[in-house]
């Protein structure tokens, strides 16, 4: 019997996180420059071009990150608590933008040449 609960409760805890790593909770976002709150934001498929981007924590007592994916989900930027204003490089469609924080940040997005 102990054996059948380790089992089940095995099984359970396996298909968890099968399920939990499948997930993408973007959302589609327009290059405009404006303030953003706590999410994973890429920006739409429809727009093929390139921008630099720069952003700037605006709550200073709060801690914040970024973290900026290429296509493969492979880490390509990240930074904590950067309250000027910091370039993030290039970003294309292909890329996520993932912000932690309990503030805001505000997201400067320039045409690359």
């Amino acid at each position: 019997m102990k054996k059948k609960v380790i089992i089940l409760l095995s099984s359970i805890f396996l298909c968890l996180i099968i399920s939990a790593v499948k997930v993408n909770a973007s959302t589609p976002i327009s290059p405009i420059s404006e303030v953003y709150k706590e999410g994973i934001y890429e920006l739409n498929k429809e727009d093929t071009g390139s921008y630099n981007l720069q952003y700037q924590f605006l709550n200073k007592d709060k801690d914040s990150a970024i973290i900026i994916l290429d296509e493969n989900d492979d880490i390509v930027y990240k930074n904590i608590n950067c309250n000027r204003k910091c370039n993030a490089g290039v970003i294309t469609n292909k890329n996520k933008i993932i912000i932690i924080s309990d503030g805001e940040v505000m997201l400067d997005f320039t045409k690359a040449k």
